[in-house]
C-alpha cells in the first residue's frame, strides 16, 4: 500500500493535530488531492497510512473523537467500479453472513409466492411495455412490497408475520435465543456481546420502523441489557440506550434528533433501507469522528441475498432498478448465504469488528468482498442475436407453461447456468425420458425436504409440550413451598400466642391470691374490733376503773395493734415479694432450659434436614444426568436411523442416475476425451461429433437450425441443482 493520504475518508481528510495547544482544536477540513489518487468505495477496506498511524500513536485517545466538516461526506474523482462490487462511502464497511436453511426456506417462498410479479418484471417478459404505461405505480408498489419481506427474512422471519406475534416479558431470554437462531445478523451481535462487555464502547444499531426497533429492544432485553434511564424517558429528546457492564447499545430507526447517551464508536446498519444521507446521521457521523475519518458504519448484509445485491446495482430509474433487482435475486436464489472462500464465519467476524471499533488507529480487518457477478448492459448488448433468442424463447415458454412457482425458479436457475457455462449452438437437446427422471428425483428431494420440516415439526412440538409440563411442575412446587411457609409462620404466630396467654394467666393468678388475702385481712379486723366494742360495753356495764385511764389504755393497745398489724402487713409483703421473686426466678430458669432444648432440637433438625438436602440434590442430580443421558441417546439413535435411511435413499438416488447415464447413448458431445484427428482412411473410427447424430448434417435435431441444447450437460448432471 502507498503512503498516500488517508485513504478510508475519501476526501483526504488532512487529520494533524497540532501539539503546542492541544486544548483548542479547530474542525478539521478536507484539502484538494495534490496526488489526484483516484478513490474508489472498494478503498474503505484499505487500511490508514503509516505517516497517519505514527502521527496519532502518541496523542490522547480524547482527540480521537473531533468534529469534521459535512463536505468529508462527498467523494470527487472516483473510479470505475467493477460490476457487483458493493457500493459504499466514506468509512463505510460491509461484512457479508451466512443464512440458516430454514430461513432460506422461507427466502425461497417468498420469491415463489411473487412469481406473478417477477414475469411481468423480467426482461423476457412480452408485456413489459404494456406495463409500463399502465400498471406502472401498482408494479412499483408490489415489486417494493417483494423486496421489503426479502430483506425483513435476511433481518429476522418473524417480521413478516409480526402483526400475528404476541410478545411476552417472561421470554424476552428465549426470544434473544429465537433471534440468535433465526438471523446471522442477531447471532452476530451476540458474540459481539459476548466477547465486549468488558469493552467501554457505545453502538449504534440502525433499523428502519417501529417493529424492528422493538424486536432489536426486546433482543437487547433478553441478552441482560437495561435501558440507561426510566423506559418513559427514553425515545423523545433521548435516544433509546441500553447497557450492561461497560458495553451499551442505542437503537436508531427514524429520522429525528436525540440526545446521546454516550460518543458512539461505531454505526451496526441492520436495514438496507436506512439512509445515511439524513441530516441527523450525516451530522452525527461528523460529530463524532475518530482519527480524522467519518464515525464508521457497518452494513451486515446476508450473502447473495436481496439486500446485498440492492447494494450493488448502479443508480437506475426506479422500476429498471427494481426490474434488475429481482431479476438478480431469482438468479442467485441457491446461492443465498454462500460465502466466498476466504470469508470468516461469525465468530472471527465479531472479534475483528469489536478490535476495529476499539483502536481507532488499525485498519478494517475483514477480506473484501468479493464482486457479484452481474453481467454489464455492454455484454449483453454485444452477445449474438442468434443466441440470444431461442434462450428468451425458451424462458419465455418457462414464464408462459410452468404453474408452480418452485419449477419456474428451478428452471430459471438451469437457464442460468447454460447461459454462464457458454454453450456452442451444437449442444443437443435433452431427451424427454431422462427430463422426465430429472423432474421425479427433484420431487423426491422436495417430499424428502418435506418430511423432513414435519420431522423437526413434530420434535418442536413435542419439545414445547415437555417445556409447558416443565413450567406447570415448577409452578406445582412453589407452590406447595407458599404453603409450607405459609403454615410454618402461622404456627410460630399460634406457639407466640399460647407463651403469652400462660404468662398472664400465672398473673392473674398471683392478683386473685392477693386479693383473698387482702379480704380475709379485712375480715379478721372487722372481728377484733367487734371483740374490742363488746369488750367496752361490758366493762362501762360492770362500772369498773377511772374511764380517762381506761381510755390511755384503750389508745396505747389501738396503736400497739395498728403497730402489729403494720408489721405483719409489712412482713407479709416480704414474705408475697421473696415467694415471687423465687416464683420468677423459677420460671426464668424452665423458660431458659426449655430455651436451651428447643435450640439443640431445631440445630439437630437443621442438620438432619441440610443432610436431607444434599442427598436429595445428589440423586436429583442423578437423576437429570440420567434423563440427559437417555434423551440424548434415543436422539442420537433417531438421528442415526434418518441418517442411514437418507443415505441408503442418495444411494439408490445416485444409482438410478448412473443407470440412466449407462443406458443413454455415448456420443462426442458425452465424452471428455478430445476428438480424434482424421489424418488419413486408416485412421481408427471416431464417434460422432457434438449434436451429431448419423445424418450427416452436424445437429442432432435434424432441423438444420443450429440451437444449442441441454444435451451437452448431461456429464455435468451430478452437479446440477435441484
Amino acid at each position: 500500500m502507498e503512503d498516500n493520504p488517508t485513504p478510508s475518508s475519501l476526501g483526504d481528510i488532512d487529520a494533524t493535530v497540532p501539539t503546542s495547544n492541544p486544548e483548542s482544536v479547530a474542525p478539521l477540513s478536507v484539502r484538494s488531492d495534490a496526488n489526484h489518487v483516484l478513490h474508489s468505495h472498494i478503498g474503505v477496506h484499505h487500511a490508514h497510512p503509516e505517516a497517519m498511524l505514527l502521527g496519532h500513536s502518541a496523542t490522547d485517545v480524547s482527540l480521537s473523537m473531533q468534529t469534521i466538516q459535512p463536505s468529508a461526506l462527498t467523494v470527487e474523482d472516483a473510479e470505475e467500479m467493477p460490476s457487483g462490487s458493493v457500493r459504499l462511502g466514506p468509512s463505510e464497511f460491509a461484512v457479508t453472513l451466512p443464512m440458516d436453511s430454514r430461513v432460506k426456506d422461507c427466502y425461497d417462498r417468498v420469491i415463489a409466492d411473487a412469481s406473478p410479479i417477477l414475469k411481468e418484471l423480467l426482461p423476457s417478459s412480452a408485456h413489459s411495455s404494456q406495463i409500463l404505461d399502465t400498471k406502472r405505480d401498482e408494479l412499483l408498489a408490489k415489486t417494493q412490497e417483494v423486496v421489503m419481506k426479502l430483506n425483513n427474512v435476511s433481518i429476522h422471519p418473524d417480521l413478516n408475520i409480526v402483526q400475528h406475534v404476541l410478545y411476552e416479558d417472561s421470554k424476552l431470554d428465549r426470544e434473544a435465543e429465537w433471534a440468535e437462531y433465526s438471523s446471522a445478523k442477531f447471532r452476530l451481535l451476540g458474540w459481539l456481546i459476548r466477547v465486549g462487555c468488558d469493552h467501554d464502547l457505545h453502538v449504534i444499531l440502525a433499523v428502519s420502523g417501529e417493529d424492528k426497533r422493538q424486536i432489536v429492544e426486546r433482543y437487547l432485553l433478553g441478552k441482560g441489557f437495561s435501558f440507561t434511564k426510566p423506559r418513559d424517558q427514553l425515545g423523545g429528546n433521548l435516544e433509546i440506550s441500553l447497557q450492561k457492564d461497560a458495553l451499551s447499545f442505542a437503537i436508531h430507526f427514524d429520522d429525528s434528533v436525540r440526545g446521546a447517551f454516550k460518543p458512539p464508536s461505531a454505526v451496526f446498519v441492520f436495514d438496507t433501507s436506512y439512509k445515511l444521507d439524513r441530516p441527523a446521521v450525516q451530522h452525527m457521523r461528523t460529530t463524532y469522528s475518530r482519527n480524522g475519518a467519518l464515525l464508521p458504519v457497518i452494513w451486515f448484509l446476508i450473502s447473495n441475498s436481496c439486500e446485498h445485491i440492492e447494494r450493488c446495482l448502479p443508480p437506475l430509474p426506479e422500476l429498471e432498478r427494481l426490474g434488475l433487482l429481482m431479476q438478480y435475486t431469482t438468479s442467485f436464489a441457491e446461492e443465498v448465504g454462500d460465502l466466498q472462500d476466504d470469508a470468516l464465519n461469525v465468530c472471527e467476524d465479531a472479534e475483528e469488528i469489536l478490535r476495529f471499533i476499539s483502536d481507532p488507529f488499525i485498519s478494517w480487518p475483514i477480506p473484501t468482498i468479493e464482486p457479484l457477478p452481474f453481467v454489464s448492459p455492454d455484454e449483453s448488448s454485444s452477445s449474438p442475436l442468434s443466441s440470444d433468442e431461442p434462450t428468451r424463447a425458451t424462458q419465455k415458454r418457462a414464464l408462459d407453461n410452468e404453474k408452480e412457482p418452485e419449477d419456474y425458479i428451478l428452471k430459471r436457475t438451469k437457464l442460468d447456468t447454460q447461459e454462464t457455462s457458454q454453450m456452442t449452438q451444437s449442444t443437443k437437446p435433452p431427451s424427454q425420458s431422462l427430463d422426465r427422471d430429472l423432474h421425479s428425483l427433484e420431487r423426491s428431494l422436495v417430499h424428502m425436504k418435506a418430511v423432513h420440516e414435519s420431522e423437526k415439526t413434530a420434535l418442536q412440538h413435542e419439545l414445547t409440550q415437555t417445556l409447558a409440563r416443565l413450567r406447570e411442575l415448577e409452578a406445582s412446587l412453589s407452590e406447595v413451598q407458599h404453603r409450607y411457609e405459609t403454615r410454618t409462620a402461622d404456627l410460630h404466630k399460634v406457639r407466640r400466642e399460647r407463651d403469652k396467654l400462660i404468662e398472664d394467666k400465672a398473673s392473674l393468678e398471683q392478683k386473685v391470691e392477693k386479693q383473698k388475702e387482702d379480704a380475709l385481712n379485712w375480715k379478721t379486723a372487722r372481728l377484733q374490733l367487734h371483740a374490742e366494742l363488746e369488750k367496752l360495753r361490758q366493762e362501762i356495764q360492770d362500772g369498773g376503773g377511772p374511764l380517762s385511764e381506761m381510755e390511755q389504755l384503750r389508745e396505747d393497745n389501738r396503736r400497739l395493734m395498728a403497730e402489729k398489724a403494720g408489721l405483719e402487713r409489712k412482713a407479709e409483703y416480704e414474705k408475697n415479694q421473696a415467694e415471687y421473686t423465687r416464683e420468677q426466678y423459677q420460671t426464668a430458669s424452665r423458660a431458659a432450659a426449655q430455651s436451651g432444648n428447643e435450640l439443640r432440637q431445631l440445630q439437630e433438625e437443621k442438620d438432619a434436614l441440610a443432610r436431607k438436602l444434599q442427598s436429595n440434590t445428589i440423586q436429583l442430580r442423578e437423576i437429570n444426568i440420567k434423563a440427559d443421558s437417555a434423551r440424548h441417546l434415543a436422539r442420537i439413535n433417531e438421528l442415526e436411523l434418518i441418517l442411514a435411511s437418507r443415505d441408503d435413499l442418495l444411494r439408490k438416488k445416485e444409482d438410478e442416475l448412473r443407470e440412466i447415464r449407462k443406458n443413454r447413448p455415448s456420443t462426442r458431445s458425452t465424452s471428455s476425451q478430445p476428438r480424434s484427428p482424421k489424418w488419413a482412411t486408416s485412421s481408427r473410427p471416431t464417434s460422432p461429433g457434438v449434436g451429431y447424430n448419423g445424418n450427416g448434417n452436424g445437429n442432432g435435431n435434424g432441423n438444420g437450425n443450429g440451437f444449442g441444447g441441454r444435451a451437452s450437460a448431461l456429464r455435468y448432471s451430478s452437479e446440477m441443482p435441484f
